[in-house]
């Protein structure tokens, strides 16, 4: 498989694999300022589960130098190839950076779990205009991909990594989808720029708390299964408890737990009237243990119980 560096959209498409490793998907935007995007995902089968299968060629050659990010929201990958000795590993605690006006490696992946990995490409000339000389200079060197052809893997914060993972869209198309996308990678670049170097002006730490706090409220939205406990949300969007529970029910009126339980009986209130879905499954989606204790959270919240409703429907 080679990726080629164009202007042209990618829709999804499925990966050309052996149906014996499994099966999986990538697509790719190329951006109004210059910036490429791209996302892939493979499922395994398990019967290959633990081996290191290279399932892709690249080869590219840029018009000018690029920065390349690399993260993984699940799996593992080992990229190799000329000047790269060993290789570099990284997964979902860590990320790879280049600094390159020319790619030519072998991807490798641990089919050990499923991969979903996002690629960012941002010209050098695009990365000084929105950062500056200075400041897009100072990232690079932070970051270990100073001067060109260099190659890093860095430990960065999760909620981070989670800007760029969600920057594409499922329920957008066409420009609206660009416009997202566009929006959520600024985003990443200035949380990313502020970690490794620190802020030019005055910090804003108010206005970083609340978006480290909206964006834990969006992902939670997205999460089925048990909610993480509040020292987990705090070490992963890299708060304090304190400043996490005061900072959430300022924003939305209830502490995590009581807004995200009244989210979660509302959908399951819409699913028990739209769909004939054991309750069992119900409950173990909604993150409780034992679905008595789904059934005694619902009645507490609508004042009858999930079995009469759905004998009404």
């Amino acid at each position: 498989m080679e990726f080629d560096y164009s202007e042209q959209d990618m829709p999804q498409t499925r990966h050309q694999m052996p149906k014996e490793m499994g099966e999986g998907w990538f697509q790719s935007f190329h951006l109004p300022l210059n910036m490429v995007i791209r996302r892939g995902i493979v499922h395994f089968k398990p019967e290959i589960s633990g081996t290191l299968l290279p399932v892709a060629t690249i080869e590219e050659k840029f018009w000018e130098p690029v920065l390349c990010v690399q993260s993984a929201r699940k799996g593992r990958v080992i990229l190799l190839g000329q000047g790269l000795g060993d290789g570099f590993i990284f997964g979902q605690n860590n990320c790879l950076f280049e600094h390159i006006d020319v790619r030519d490696s072998i991807v490798k992946l641990d089919a050990s779990e499923n991969l979903e990995m996002t690629t960012l490409l941002i010209g050098d000339s695009v990365l000084r205009e929105l950062l500056g000389n200075e400041y897009a200079q100072a990232l690079l060197v932070a970051l270990r991909v100073e001067p060109i052809s260099a190659i890093s893997v860095n430990n960065v914060p999760q909620h981070i990594n989670n800007l760029l993972h969600s920057s594409i869209p499922d329920h957008l198309t066409g420009n609206i989808a660009k416009l997202h996308i566009q929006a959520k990678i600024l985003d990443y670049l200035c949380a990313l720029a502020q970690y490794f170097v620190g802020a030019v002006d005055n910090p804003q730490p108010e206005s970083e708390i609340q978006a480290r706090i909206i964006q834990m409220h969006d992902d939670l939205l997205q999460l089925e299964g048990k909610v993480p406990s509040l020292n987990e949300l705090a070490k992963q969007y890299d708060l304090t408890v304190r400043i996490l529970k005061e900072g959430f029910t300022k924003m939305y009126g209830k502490s995590v737990f009581s807004y995200i339980s009244e989210v979660r009986l509302n959908e399951a209130h819409a699913t028990l009237l739209k769909s004939d879905m054991p309750m069992k499954i119900i409950a173990k989606n909604l993150g409780y243990s034992h679905v008595n204790h789904f059934i005694s959270a619902f009645g507490k919240q609508f004042g009858y119980s999930p079995g009469s409703l759905r004998k009404k429907k």
